[in-house]
């Protein structure tokens, strides 16, 4: 319990140290939107699990809005690495009868990601971008096999 405070008040910190700007853009993958699609941002040569959490998810239309964990829109000023994973849903959970909360029931399971992992790889990432401190709409993430 206390590692997970410790945790999350260093992710907190992060964001809570400097001002977020909006950030907003939109994916396509073969000209379609992405609905679903998870877009995470990791800051260009930050430790891994001591920066904030910062990411959107795909609406429908392709379009996404940067969330900085739960402090709220935008991210940091800085140079950021672009993570892409899309898991499409494959229908409810099938949980086991029991005393499952609601939520628990409500879960969906997840597919594989339809990108395979070659947006999502750390190590290569596919796309940066560099956040400004001032309203950021980004260039379109048009994604292929």
């Amino acid at each position: 319990m206390r590692v997970a405070f410790c945790g999350l008040a260093l992710l907190i910190g992060s964001c809570s140290n400097n001002k977020l700007y909006p950030v907003s853009g939109k994916v396509t993958y073969k000209g379609s939107s992405a609905p679903g699609a998870v877009v995470s941002f990791h800051r260009q040569g930050g430790e891994a699990g001591k920066e904030p959490l910062i990411l959107g998810i795909v609406q429908e239309d392709g379009s996404f809005e940067l969330m900085c964990g739960y402090l709220g829109k935008g991210a940091p000023p800085g140079h950021y690495h672009v993570l892409i994973e899309w898991k499409r849903l494959l229908g409810p959970c099938t949980c086991a009868a029991g005393p499952a909360s609601i939520q628990e029931k409500r879960r969906h399971q997840s597919g594989p990601d339809v990108l395979q992992g070659r947006y999502a790889d750390p190590k290569n990432p596919r796309f940066q971008v560099t956040i400004k401190a001032e309203r950021n709409e980004l260039p379109l993430f048009e994604l292929t096999d």
